[in-house]
């Protein structure tokens, strides 16, 4: 391989590399945090989300207040809208997850599209309520439609064609026979 092929080769590699990974915006993976031991009424609540766009998901974990459990009418709900206000608030149930330890709530919510959107978590019960606010960004979801599926995989498939031309042109190298070579040594001690 000439310098200048190369220098091409490794040129397309890299700008392979940089086309398959555009701008990272999407949230994939695991809830994460948006509110982590926030004391509301009586309670200290933790807030989780995955806010794909379409179908969110949020997580409320309540701790019940010191020494006495959470009561069972705890009711817990999610108001979503967007901060520009475009949308009027909705507000979802969210439902107490059984066979999780006691506090844990779940609801899925809708978001229309990839933008900020207010989040408040209304709490209410027998020893009292409370809300707690947040902003969290709509994201679309792990998917990476059709040109994704053309674009990540090129850095591969680079690598790929020039370690096969590499194993290819080594190959195709003549090697020295080692009997030439055994030949060539009782050759030149006959001399």
């Amino acid at each position: 391989m000439t310098e200048t092929a190369r220098r091409w080769s490794i040129l397309l590699v890299l700008l392979g590399g940089m086309l398959a990974a555009g701008p990272v915006r999407a949230h994939e993976g695991p809830p994460f945090p948006i509110l982590v031991d926030r004391p509301v009424g009586p309670y200290v609540a933790s807030v989780w989300t995955d806010p794909d766009i379409g179908k969110a998901t949020f997580f409320v974990v309540l701790e019940p207040p010191e020494g006495r459990s959470l009561p069972e009418r705890t009711r817990v709900r999610i108001a979503v809208q967007p901060v520009t206000r475009r949308l009027p608030e909705v507000v979802y149930e969210a439902a107490l997850q059984r066979g999780r330890q006691d506090g844990h709530y779940f609801t899925a919510v809708s978001f229309d599209r990839g933008e900020m959107w207010r989040v408040r978590v209304l709490l209410d019960g027998p020893q009292g309520g409370g809300e707690l606010a947040a902003e969290v960004e709509a994201t679309p979801a792990g998917t990476i439609g059709p040109v994704g599926l053309l674009l990540y995989p090129l850095p591969f498939l680079a690598m790929g064609f020039l370690w096969l031309k590499a194993a290819l042109r080594r190959r195709a190298r003549p090697v020295p026979h080692p009997a030439a070579d055994v030949a060539a040594s009782h050759e030149h001690e006959t001399r």
